[in-house]
């Protein structure tokens, strides 16, 4: 039973310890690529076109309710953007995020993409890329509100099989 015990430990510990644990130096050059890259306003921007894109109605859907379901709808949203924010926010991710950023990119590549984002060019991408999330989201949606309807009758027909 003790040797169970002490098994049953060991591994529980090992699982703990496995979550990945990022070394101080590949931590810093990840912070500052984070810092350079204006990570937290493009991951936001993308959480929020992402949720956009996934209520599935356009800004003409919504502009075609009458004035008061508008201003429900928007007021509504702007709590949800708001509890999103709270619950997947930058400040929430961000160690997961360094997390899995240590896991793809070693920490002399961190460094080489700081230096290139670092430049001109770099950060001309970067301040357009958070405009360019926006744009494909709306193109993304537009794309979906058309295939929607072939989308939910292969559903509805593999489901009535």
């Amino acid at each position: 039973m003790k040797k169970l015990f002490i098994l049953a430990a060991t591994c529980f510990f090992s699982l703990c310890s496995a979550q990945a644990e990022v070394a101080p130096s590949h931590a810093a050059a990840l912070e500052k690529m984070f810092a350079v890259m204006k990570m937290d306003q493009q991951y936001e921007a993308s959480l929020v076109a992402g949720f956009e894109s996934g209520l599935g109605m356009s800004g003409d859907q919504i502009k075609s309710l009458p004035q008061e379901q508008q201003d429900k709808f928007n007021a509504a949203i702007a709590k949800v953007k708001i509890k999103l924010m709270e619950m997947m926010g930058w400040a929430q991710m961000k160690g997961e995020m360094m997390e899995a950023y240590a896991k793809v990119f070693s920490e002399k590549e961190v460094n080489d993409i700081t230096a290139m984002m670092d430049s001109p060019t770099g950060q001309m991408l970067v301040s357009k890329q958070v405009i360019m999330v926006s744009e494909a989201m709306k193109r993304t949606q537009s794309k979906m509100q058309g295939i929607l309807p072939e989308i939910m009758k292969i559903v509805q027909d593999e489901m009535t099989k």
